[in-house]
C-alpha cells in the first residue's frame, strides 16, 4: 500500500511540473513577450527573422556562416532588445545564416541604449531577480559556480550564468547556452 502513495504522489509532482512549465535538463525554451519561442540548439535564425526580429547592428542579407563556426544576431523588435542570439554551423560546409541553428542567447538587463523586451525562460522571468530568487528557480539544476559576480547551473547539457554588477542585487545579464560551442572551431 505505501508504494502505492508514492507512486501516486510521484505521479502528482510530475504532472504538476509538467503543468508549470518546467522542462529541466531535457529542453531549454524561451518565450519572447508570449508570442514566440525559441529551443535552443533547435531554432533556427530563419524562424527568429519570420517572428519580427531584426538585427539592427550585425545582420547581412548574403552573409552565410562558416563551418563549424558561428555569427550573431542583435535580435530587436522596433526599440527594443531581446539579447544577441549566437547562430551556429556544426558542419564542415558554409551555411546561409539563416539557416544556422540558436544555441546561446545572451540576455543583457541592463542594456544603457534600449529596454529589454519581456523574455522567460522555461517559464520564468528573470529580469529583477535576486541571488536567492534565483537559487529557488533554478533549484532542479546543479549549481558550477557561486560567486559575488556569477551564479552558474548547469542542467543536463545546457548552462546558465547569470551575472551580478557590483552596484546592484538584482540580475544584470543571463547567458544560456546548449553546448554547442564546444563542437565549434574557431579560426
Amino acid at each position: 500500500m505505501r508504494i502505492g502513495k508514492k507512486l501516486c504522489l510521484g505521479l502528482i509532482v510530475a504532472g504538476m511540473l509538467l503543468l508549470t512549465g518546467c522542462s529541466f535538463g531535457k529542453k531549454t525554451v524561451l518565450t519572447y513577450d508570449g508570442t514566440f519561442e525559441l529551443e535552443l540548439g533547435k531554432t533556427k535564425i530563419a524562424q527568429v527573422m519570420q517572428a519580427g526580429f531584426t538585427d539592427k547592428y550585425s545582420y547581412d542579407g548574403k552573409a552565410q556562416i562558416d563551418g563549424s563556426s558561428w555569427e550573431n544576431f542583435y535580435a530587436m523588435k522596433g526599440e527594443v532588445t531581446y539579447g544577441t542570439m549566437y547562430a551556429g554551423n556544426k558542419s564542415s560546409q558554409k551555411v546561409d545564416f539563416e539557416n544556422g541553428k540558436v544555441f546561446r542567447v545572451v540576455i543583457d538587463y541592463r542594456d544603457p541604449d534600449y529596454a529589454t523586451g519581456e523574455i522567460l525562460i522555461n517559464g520564468v522571468n528573470y529580469s529583477g531577480y535576486t541571488r536567492d530568487q534565483i537559487k529557488e528557480a533554478m533549484g532542479g539544476a546543479k549549481m558550477t559556480l557561486d560567486s559575488e559576480s556569477y551564479l552558474s547551473y548547469e542542467d543536463g547539457k545546457f548552462e546558465y550564468t547569470f551575472r551580478f554588477e557590483e552596484d546592484s542585487e538584482a540580475v544584470s545579464s543571463i547567458s544560456i547556452d546548449d553546448g554547442t560551442d564546444w563542437e565549434l572551431v574557431i579560426n
